[in-house]
């Protein structure tokens, strides 16, 4: 029996691997932006840890709106996010959250994990042409 609030793991891992694999397909990330930043919550298992939430498309970032009515869905690219966010969230001590559900419930994963699990599914293509903007960008 499902209760609000619970899935089980099986379903919080199938979340995420879809994540992985449809914003490698998209080449975009979901989050829902506010006036005063993107939208977290509390860590399941670290109360002291903040977890930015990300979704793979628009209508999973929306089914979380319920809980963050000041907030609307807003894409930011495959690039910025493995190369920008991931490692500023991985400086700042957050976690992702991948495809959590309506009621917030989902997977918490270190940035450098999701990095590295999302580089290892990307083409041979365009991890060089990932490897040679970012070689631009860094100087």
């Amino acid at each position: 029996m499902n209760q609000p609030g619970y899935r089980d793991t099986a379903t919080c891992i199938d979340n995420h691997e879809r994540f992985v694999r449809r914003v490698v397909e998209c080449g975009q990330v979901w989050g829902l932006k506010g006036d005063n930043g993107w939208a977290f919550a509390e860590s399941n298992e670290n109360e002291e840890t903040s977890v930015l939430l990300f979704w793979s498309d628009e209508p999973y970032a929306r089914r979380a709106q319920s809980e963050f009515t000041e907030y609307t869905p807003a894409t930011i690219n495959l690039f910025d996010f493995l190369y920008r966010w991931l490692p500023g969230m991985t400086r700042d001590g957050l976690l992702v959250g991948t495809n959590w559900t309506g009621d917030l419930v989902g997977i918490e994963t270190d940035p450098f994990n999701l990095r590295e699990e999302i580089e290892a599914k990307l083409s041979p293509e365009l991890t060089a042409q990932y490897k040679t903007k970012y070689e631009e960008l860094s100087g």
